[in-house]
């Protein structure tokens, strides 16, 4: 047994052995560069909310890369929180990613991802690799401690006992013309040896053992047509312990025993393009109970059907998108109740002009449930005999909003906005026919905002008022409104930025007042020599209702410190360039001799070329990105292979020309991207108060939903559907969150290019945006392109660059409400 570990694991370990190196960087690029940062974030909280008065919180990413051949990214997290002890999880952990040329590796307490239905992003703690040798052929693998060992301990109520765990994998695919064909393999077992005191019969906990295969494919039938599917099949034995063989026919594929289940799920899509947009299908099925030891959560016991399309219309002004879906559960008629979903939505979008946006959106979602008589459930009835005694429970909700964006003005002095938002749900339960109307629920949700900002002085004040009403069966009536204010300010030329809001909201329940809630808060950023964040802010909330009073203080300070790009310049190793063997010439008539820009050029073409290869070389294209100049370097050396001089002199001066131009198109390529900047922050301050109200309105959502407040292990105990719903939900939620995380992350990255002069000084994100873009947007120079159409261009990659940028700079557990508690 030990000996096919240690050949698994020298199998894992093997890709970072067997890639060469490329010793010919060494000397050319600086020895070591750093780039990354840290950061530190404190709390303190005096109020009688059930939370420590003090918690910080330490993170960082850091990347080394060695010589331009090898990248180490480390990444870490520590908090002095407290978090249920005897967890076979851990918070605090520390993971390396270091890469080379087609190989990434992933060590420490990592998760890695092959599909929904195998290895789902389940947390481990070993090795993993991705692997792309060719561009057709990728493969990952992992080894690792899926749980590490928990003994049972009475004194630990909140605990479970559970033994280790053990996962290894492979996920390989390869692309052909039109075919991409893929296959995982899973694998992880608990370990029967890893505790000393043995688990009480009536905690249910058993060592399993889980072996998981998945064949996917996409294939590409025309050129518009698009077919992606899977197919997992997952034996799971739930105790390892139990003597004896299964009887299934796949039994003798792996390790078994009667108490082995065996699980398949397919999934199956087809997407279409028409026109501007696209019409999908989709089919899902998935085997009551299954599931794997690679993740969390597995949704079961379901069959869906999705249909959905998309489209452009009206020059791009209009934007329509159609859903519609079809779910039921009991796959195996084995349930008392049978439910079925039908969910439809449509989705507007319409940018009447520059100045006005609208956006709207319906759905209905209708849920059936069939209660089967039990005696005839049981004894068999028949199906007519069964209909004449049951009833049925059908549940309907609508949702509809409106959002409405409208610039008043916007001039270099000034801008004004305004935002208008409606939102409406409705639910009603229906036994049979009869309407129950104790059951019924209706919700309003109405949002408006004026926003002023004056640029030059980098002030912007806005005030907003929400009103939420809602109707709960026949008697409870529910209002919650109130205002807000809120001002931010630059100072030290934007280093410096300070803001405060103050928010009052009042509930009123069946025409009494039951509670006022009021927060002012306040907080300061400071930015010193572009590296160090000094970030503080305070909340005061005072809440009041008729039976207590609370006040609370919350005061949270952070500091990040950006690395840049910190280098070993003074640490090079030089060495001294190898003189190339020029071919002789037995004799040249003639030598080349023409004037190009007031300089002389005369000599062979060795000569020459030798001359312009200083030309590129030179401080005055420095600036040129390196893509360009590796360019116009590999253009003079295949021209150098001509042999008439004539045709050598011609390219030459082409050359030289191109070499000119580059210059100046690198002037062109800074202010358009200057102005790109310019016009993404328009963009996205005009999106800032819609992108917070999303996630405010996902958030309301879910508090609402009845699991919000239940523990994991409360939350297990309710029916699936009502968990499948909660999983959902929180899944929206989290992408809303992370949107607005990151759309503020890149509002604030543009705010720090406020004149054109920063955008040519860069040395951080915007120096890589510009090597990574040179290539195409100089191309677009060459063929003449409008500077309008490369600019919005530009915007396009500015936002997708960023987005991802973002990704090594935010933190979701750090967030701010600007318009609203």
């Amino acid at each position: 047994m030990n000996s096919k570990k240690n050949t698994l694991l020298l199998f894992l370990l093997s890709p970072l052995f067997i890639f060469s190196q490329n010793l010919d960087k060494i000397g050319k690029s600086p020895l070591f560069k750093v780039t990354g940062g840290v950061g530190v974030n404190t709390v303190y909280y005096n109020g009688n909310s059930n939370r420590e008065p003090f918690t910080y919180f330490l993170s960082g990413n850091v990347n080394l890369n060695v010589s331009d051949i090898y990248n180490i990214p480390v990444s870490f997290s520590y908090s002095n929180s407290k978090f249920q002890a005897n967890t076979p999880f851990t918070f605090n952990r520390l993971s390396i990613h270091p890469s080379y040329k087609w190989v990434t590796a992933h060590v420490g307490d990592v998760n890695m991802s092959f599909s929904p239905y195998t290895l789902n992003g389940h947390q481990f703690t070993g090795v993993g690799f991705d692997l792309s040798p060719k561009d057709k052929l990728k493969i990952s693998l992992m080894y690792g401690r899926l749980l590490k060992e928990r003994e049972f301990s009475e004194d630990n109520l909140n605990g479970e006992a559970n033994y280790k765990r053990i996962g290894y994998g492979i996920k390989a695919s390869y692309k052909f013309d039109k075919l991409t064909a893929g296959v995982i393999f899973f694998r992880a077992k608990d370990d029967i040896e890893s505790l000393n005191n043995p688990i009480p019969i009536e905690k249910d906990v058993l060592p399993k053992d889980n072996t998981v295969i998945s064949f996917n494919t996409e294939l590409d039938f025309f050129k518009d047509l698009k077919l992606k599917g899977e197919v997992a099949l997952s034996a799971l034995t739930e105790d390892t312990r139990v003597e004896g063989e299964s009887n299934h026919f796949a039994s003798f594929l792996l390790s078994s025993n009667p108490t082995t289940q065996y699980y398949k799920a397919y999934n199956l899509n087809f997407v279409y393009k028409v026109g501007r947009g696209a019409i999908g299908l989709g089919y899902e099925l998935i085997d009551p109970n299954y599931r794997t030891l690679g993740g969390y959560f597995f949704n079961n016991d379901l069959e869906n059907l999705t249909v959905n399309a998309s489209q452009t219309i009206f020059k791009d002004k209009l934007s329509i998108n159609l859903n519609a879906g079809l779910q039921n559960d009991d796959i195996d008629n084995t349930k008392a109740t049978r439910l079925s979903r039908l969910v439809s939505s449509i989705n507007l979008g319409y940018n009447a002009s520059e100045k006005l946006n609208v956006s709207a959106g319906y759905s209905n979602f209708q849920s059936y449930t069939n209660i089967k008589n039990q005696f005839d459930f049981i004894n068999g009835v028949s199906q007519i005999e069964e209909e004449l005694d049951q009833d049925n429970i059908s549940q309907i909700s609508q949702n509809a909003n409106v959002n409405v964006n409208y610039t008043l003005e916007e001039t270099p002095s000034t801008r004004q906005n305004l935002n208008f938002s409606l939102s409406f749900q409705d639910a009603v339960n229906k036994i049979g026919d009869e309407v129950r109307e104790e059951d019924t629920s209706s919700f309003y949700n109405f949002t408006g905002a004026y926003t002023i900002g004056y640029p030059d002085s980098d002030l912007m004040i806005s005030g907003a008022i929400n009103a939420s009403y809602s109707e709960l069966g026949i008697t409870d009536e529910n209002l919650i409104f109130g205002p807000t204010i809120s001002a931010t300010k630059g100072f030290l030329e934007k280093k410096l930025k300070l803001n405060g809001s103050l928010s009052y909201n009042e509930s009123i329940i069946n025409g009494d007042r039951e509670g006022q809630v009021t927060n002012l808060r306040t907080g300061a950023r400071y930015v010193y020599h572009k590296r160090h964040n000094f970030n503080l802010n305070g909340l005061l909330q005072l809440r009041s209702s008729t039976n207590i009073s609370n006040n609370s203080i919350t005061v949270t300070f952070g500091y990040t410190y950006d690395f840049g790009i910190f280098n070993s310049k003074n640490i090079k190793f030089k060495r001294k360039p190898k003189a190339k063997k020029e071919k002789k010439v037995k004799k040249i008539k003639k030598p080349i001799r023409f004037i190009y820009k007031d300089s002389l050029y005369e000599g062979t073409i060795p000569e020459i070329s030798f001359r312009i290869k200083e030309l590129i070389e030179s401080k005055s294209f420095n600036d040129v990105p390196k893509k360009i100049s590796k360019k116009l370097q590999d253009e003079r050396i295949q021209i150098a292979k001509e042999k008439s001089n004539r045709v050598y002199k011609i390219k030459a001066i082409q050359l030289l020309d191109d070499i000119y131009k580059s210059k100046e198109y690198l002037k062109d390529y800074n202010e358009l991207i200057y102005q790109a900047l310019i016009g993404v922050y328009k963009s996205a301050v005009y999106l800032d108060y819609p992108t917070e109200q999303d996630y405010l309105k996902n958030k309301k959502e879910i508090r609402k939903h009845v699991l919000w407040y239940k523990t994991l292990k409360e939350r297990a105990t309710y029916p699936e559907t009502l968990q499948i719903e909660f999983n959902k939900m929180n899944q929206v939620l989290r992408r809303s969150h992370k949107k607005l995380l990151v759309h503020r992350w890149i509002v604030s990255k543009i705010e720090e290019y406020e004149t054109l002069k920063r955008v040519k000084e860069d040395t951080g994100v915007l120096r890589k945006f510009r090597e990574a873009n040179a290539s195409k947007i100089y191309k677009m120079f060459k063929m003449s392109e409008k500077k309008k159409k490369i600019k919005l261009y530009l915007q396009g990659l500015v936002i997708e660059f960023l987005a991802k940028e973002s990704e090594k700079h935010i933190d979701e557990s750090q967030y701010e409400l600007k318009y609203m508690d």
